[in-house]
């Protein structure tokens, strides 16, 4: 007799045979795998009814509440709520390819190269130097949502990034098109402006020249001209971002809003009255938008605390839902296997942030929204329900951390501050963290006064982990052997005696956190706890202020120290290095961090080709994080995805977040089909790997995986792609979904019957 285990040994060899061998060994094989999986027998399993689909056509999503968007103007998007919208409503030139956030693929373009000059093109009216184009052919017969303004132009494409570019507010995405394509000028010459704008107009020519000659475009191609001395790596997946939406430019200019750009240049002054106004201008009256994207925007309701969108049934990708996917019939354009089809993709999309836990929890129990942030301390309660899918674990691109300010404002409201160098038991001096003798003691003494584990454990559950720096695992130039800042009250204590006098005299300072946060206040209590127990001189407290007054303080330099986080905008090391540790980056312009040695070596990791010799640079970044302790990193949360389990084709990719259902519909099959039975109550399709729904694993599902082999989601979705066959829902049709057939070969169960 045959062992069982013998048995499907030999069915992976025989597949690997077809894997690799030609044409007659591979029919050899197949039959062999026929024969062998016969001897296993077969299995009948009786199944629990799943849930009825509630909604088939529609997706609600449950977000946090009070999550709700900053804007819709794409010059201006750099939160993530908002990011959401527009990732649904508009296309970007390239878009990150499925899950890979270190790949991307055409979108509105078809393709694109690279042209870099060995001797770089210098601009005489500008004085800038260009070291390299990317050219970009766009796509044809892409249509607007709306028919009256036609197809995409390359034309709006150069105006979408050029106005982003013009329009440039404060606390905005755009210094990733300025440190590319005008080498940084936005901080050499744009906020000079703000300083003298009557006699800086030299400098506004200058920069309306940069701005115009940097992105061009006929009527086939647009192209970049990179003003920066290096590689600059990111530049493609910062094309692949929100921030990099294309609308139709002469939608825009129908608006007839006086905060549009017109797109003109005349004598390159004008452009400054469109420069930082205080309301993005598309959000100006009322939120408008006009893409080439998958979804309309309906609604943006801040009074009942939702948006919406519906299918654009013009969408250039198509759909497969007949000819009205928003009024067809159930299923129509979907095909039968054993009496059941889903509805198809969805048509309309909700999001909101109008319910508290209590309310969105018994929501999402009873089907009645699709997708529910569930927060940490409540993961518990929602593990192991019946129509509840959790994807876990899910590494994030994103780090929070605790910045040292190293000149206080004394005019804060936040505790008494005296002057430089000056000691109090009443208060701290200015410069408490940024003291050239002492303040680095000072900084190195509150990291090593963070419980990190217990911290973690208490916010995340554990799930989460502490990086050394903010150049975290997960991204390419990532180095482990950094040592991090551990919990030691015995260090702490020593750094903190090294400015002379302060341990006998003692301090009073108070921690500041954003109320509703529950990471930033358990942080900001637990220091409170650990420096007062130290010392009975030292008087910390822990205190709560709303977000807005939160941001404010910070922006004036108004706090001691702050707790903030960082979600990547693209994977790579300069988007954590630049914010965090550049002098002019997003953090330390508002600690008065300036570090010269730092500078350096990050314009040097940016000028660097990806390789050995790059990661060296980063490596010595992430070491000089450590010698000065300008921040310490925290925590890189591992997520976890709750969704109903009737929701198919969510997948997850760190560098951006929210929902994006262009490609989701609903039904009930097995998404990850990885286990040797069927669960007791299966809301799968009926049986591991059975790909036409009739309760059994055979043949008919071999030969239709087999058919659609090598197929992958997309974008752009193979012709041959059966989201049936990708059993382990890694969006391709391989060997391991072939041989996930095989193993289960012969199991029986009744045949599916949908629900009614």
């Amino acid at each position: 007799m045959f062992h069982k285990n013998y048995i499907w040994r030999h069915a992976n060899f025989c597949l690997r045979i077809i894997e690799k061998g030609d044409k007659k060994m591979k029919k050899i094989a197949t039959l062999a795998i026929v024969l062998s999986l016969l001897l296993l027998g077969s299995m009948a399993t009786a199944l629990a009814a799943p849930p009825v689909i509630k909604r088939p056509m529609e997706i609600i999503t449950a977000t946090i509440d009070g999550g709700d968007p900053q804007t819709v103007d794409p010059g201006y998007c750099y939160d993530t709520a908002s990011g959401e919208i527009l990732m649904n409503i508009y296309d970007t030139l390239l878009f990150f390819d499925g899950e890979h956030m270190e790949k991307v693929m055409p979108q509105l373009a078809t393709e694109y190269s690279v042209t870099t000059y060995t001797t770089p093109i210098h601009q005489a009216d500008t004085g800038l130097d260009w070291y390299a184009t990317y050219y970009f052919k766009l796509r044809t017969g892409v249509p607007f949502q709306d028919p009256a303004f036609g197809n995409l132009t390359t034309t709006d494409v150069e105006y979408c990034i050029e106005r982003g570019m013009v329009l440039d507010m404060d606390g905005g995405p755009q210094w990733m098109f300025y440190e590319p394509l005008l080498n940084g000028a936005m901080a050499e010459y744009v906020n000079q402006k703000d300083v003298d704008p009557a006699g800086n107009m030299t400098e506004r020519i200058i920069v309306g020249k940069m701005i115009d000659h940097a992105v061009m475009s006929n009527s086939s191609h647009v192209w970049f001209n990179l003003a920066f001395p290096g590689a600059y790596a990111p530049f493609l997946q910062i094309l692949s971002q929100t921030w990099s939406s294309i609308y139709s430019k002469d939608w825009a200019l129908s608006l007839s809003r006086p905060g549009i750009w017109p797109g003109t240049w005349g004598d390159y002054t004008g452009w400054y009255a469109y420069h930082n106004p205080a309301i993005a201008p598309l959000d100006d009256p009322t939120p408008v938008t006009m893409g080439t994207g998958p979804f309309i925007l309906d609604n943006l309701d801040r009074t009942e605390m939702f948006w919406d969108a519906h299918r654009f049934t013009g969408y250039w990708r198509g759909w497969n839902n007949g000819p009205n996917p928003v009024t067809a019939p159930y299923g129509v354009g979907w095909p039968a296997f054993g009496g059941s089809k889903p509805a198809g993709y969805i048509n309309h999309f909700k999001t909101s942030w109008a319910w508290v836990w209590a309310t969105r929890s018994t929501m999402f129990l009873n089907g009645d929204v699709d997708y529910c942030a569930v927060p940490r301390q409540y993961i518990g309660s929602m593990l192991g329900q019946a129509n509840v899918r959790c994807m876990f674990p899910l590494p994030s691109m994103a780090v929070d951390a605790l910045f040292y300010n190293f000149n206080i404002a004394p005019s804060t409201p936040f505790g008494i501050i005296f002057d430089y160098g000056v000691l109090g038991e009443t208060g701290i001096p200015r410069d408490f963290f940024g003291n050239s003798s002492y303040g680095i003691y000072m900084r190195k003494a509150f990291s090593h006064a963070i419980d990190y584990t217990t911290f973690i454990n208490t916010v995340y559950l554990g799930e989460a982990m502490q990086p050394a720096t903010a150049i975290i695992p997960g991204l390419p130039q990532y180095d482990a052997s950094i040592q991090k800042y551990t919990y030691n009250l015995t260090k702490a204590e020593e750094y903190l005696k090294m400015w002379p006098g302060l341990w006998e005299t003692g301090l009073t300072m108070q921690l500041m956190y954003n109320t509703g946060n529950l990471a930033r206040k358990t942080m900001a209590e637990m220091l409170r706890d650990k420096l007062n127990g130290m010392n009975p001189k030292f008087h910390c407290s822990a205190v709560g202020v709303i977000w807005s007054s939160y941001l404010y303080a910070r922006d004036h330099g108004q706090l001691g120290c702050f707790s903030l986080g960082w979600l990547a905008d693209y994977p790579d090391a300069h988007n954590f290095a630049n914010p965090f540790y550049y002098s002019m980056g997003n953090f330390p312009w508002r600690q008065s961090y300036d570090s010269p040695a730092m500078d350096a070596l990050i314009m040097q990791g940016i000028l660097t080709p990806d390789g050995p010799a790059r990661n060296a640079v980063y490596k010595q970044i992430q070491q000089l994080v450590i010698d000065e302790c300008p921040s310490v990193a925290l925590d890189q949360a591992i997520g976890r995805h709750f969704e109903q389990s009737w929701i198919c084709g969510w997948y997850y990719n760190p560098i951006y977040s929210g929902v994006y259902p262009a490609n989701h519909w609903k039904w009930y099959y097995t998404p990850h089909a990885q286990q040797d039975s069927i669960p007791a109550n299966s809301t799968g399709n009926g049986l591991p790997y059975d790909v036409n729904y009739d309760g059994k694993t055979n043949m008919v599902d071999i030969g239709t995986t087999a058919a659609s082999f090598g197929a992958i989601f997309g974008p752009p979705m193979s012709s041959k792609w059966v989201y049936r066959c990708d059993f382990n829902n890694d969006r391709k049709v391989d060997m391991k979904d072939i041989g996930g057939v095989a193993k289960n070969f012969g199991k029986t169960s009744a045949p599916w019957v949908p629900p009614v």
